[in-house]
C-alpha cells in the first residue's frame, strides 16, 4: 500500500534527537516529509536515502541536511546493520537560539551542499553534543539544551564552510538507475506548477511511459501519479501558508485570514498553520511584532 505524509511531528516540542539502529532488510515503507528541519547523521553501517530529488549513499560520518516538507525515504545499504541519529528542529527554535546567524545555517538546507562528511574527531564531537542535547531536552533543562543546540549547529556550519560539504555532483550516489530517476524527480520539482503527465515527462527523458512508470515505482516505492500529487499538494499548502503570514500582518483577526484563504474551520486552519510555521497564527504574529497585542 502506498503512503505518503508526515512521518514525524514535533507537536509541542521545538527540538528533538532520535538515535536508532537498523537491521537486515530495514527499509522505510513510504516516502514522507516532516513539518520541521532534519539533520541526518550516519554513525555506523551505511544507508541509501532519497532526499532533495537525489539518491544518496551515506557512509559513517555522512551528514545529510533535509529541509522541512522535503519528500524523503531511506533504504538498506550494502551492510546489514548500522546506527543513525537524527536532529529535528523548528525554524523558530533555530532563530531564537542563533538570532542573526540563523540565516547562514538555513542556507545549508537550500544550497548545493546537502551532504557533508565528518572526520573521526568531528564525528565524535557531534555525537557528544547530540547526546547532551537529547539528555538536556528530555530532562526539561531548556537553557542548557539551547546552549548545546547552538554549539552543535554552529560547529556543523563551520565544518561545512571549511570544506566538509560535498557538492551534489561529488556526493556518492546509488548508481545509474537511481541517478536517472533522481533527474526525473528534479524535473518534477522544477515544473511542479505546470500540468505534468507521465507521457510528457517520459518523452523529455527519451524513455517510454511504461519504462518510466516501472522504474519510478521500483526506485521510490510510489507510483508516478502518487508522488506528483503529493509534491503539488505540499507546494500549494506551503504557498498558502506564506500568504497566510502576509495577511496576518495586515488583517484584524485570525478568523478573517482563515476565511479569506478558504478554510471553513478555524481549528483546521490553525492546525495546518502550526504544522508548517511551528507556532499558532496568533503566536506567530506576536513573534513578528513584539510588544503589540493583536485580536485573534
Amino acid at each position: 500500500m502506498e503512503r505518503t505524509g508526515f512521518q514525524r511531528e514535533l507537536r509541542d516540542r521545538e527540538v528533538d534527537v532520535e538515535c536508532r539502529g537498523f537491521g537486515p532488510s530495514f527499509n522505510m515503507d513510504n516516502t514522507h516529509y516532516h513539518d520541521c528541519f532534519e539533520v541526518y547523521f550516519q554513525i555506523s553501517g551505511d544507508r541509501n536515502l532519497l532526499s532533495g530529488g537525489r539518491f544518496h549513499h551515506l557512509e559513517p560520518g555522512s551528514v545529510l541536511w533535509i529541509p522541512k516538507f522535503d519528500l524523503h525515504q531511506s533504504f538498506q545499504g550494502q551492510q546489514d546493520t548500522g546506527t543513525r541519529a537524527v536532529l529535528y528542529f523548528r525554524e523558530e527554535y533555530l532563530r531564537g537560539v542563533l538570532q542573526e546567524r540563523a540565516g547562514e545555517l538555513l542556507a545549508l538546507f537550500a544550497g548545493p551542499f546537502q551532504v557533508m562528511r565528518l572526520d573521526v574527531f568531528q564525528r565524535r564531537k557531534a555525537l557528544e553534543l547530540l547526546y547532551e542535547l537529547e539528555q538536556g531536552s528530555r530532562a526539561g533543562q531548556e537553557l542548557y539544551a539551547r546552549f548545546v543546540f547552538g554549539q552543535l549547529v554552529l560547529l556543523l556550519e563551520a565544518w561545512s564552510r571549511a570544506g566538509g560539504a560535498l557538492p551534489q555532483e561529488a556526493a556518492p550516489t546509488m548508481g545509474p538507475k537511481y541517478d536517472r530517476i533522481a533527474s526525473v524527480l528534479a524535473y518534477l520539482k522544477n515544473h511542479r506548477e505546470e500540468r505534468l503527465r507521465l507521457e510528457d515527462v517520459a518523452r523529455a527523458f527519451f524513455v517510454t511511459p511504461a519504462y518510466l512508470s516501472r522504474s519510478f515505482k521500483a526506485c521510490t516505492g510510489l507510483s508516478f501519479v502518487t508522488y506528483l500529487n503529493h509534491l503539488k499538494v505540499s507546494y500549494v499548502l506551503h504557498c498558502k501558508m506564506e500568504r497566510a503570514k502576509e495577511l496576518l500582518l495586515r488583517e484584524g483577526s485570525v478568523t478573517q485570514v482563515s476565511l479569506e484563504l478558504g478554510y471553513e474551520s478555524l481549528t483546521h486552519f490553525e492546525r495546518v498553520f502550526r504544522q508548517i510555521a511551528g507556532l499558532s497564527p496568533t503566536e506567530w504574529r506576536k513573534s513578528q511584532r513584539p510588544g503589540e497585542d493583536k485580536i485573534s
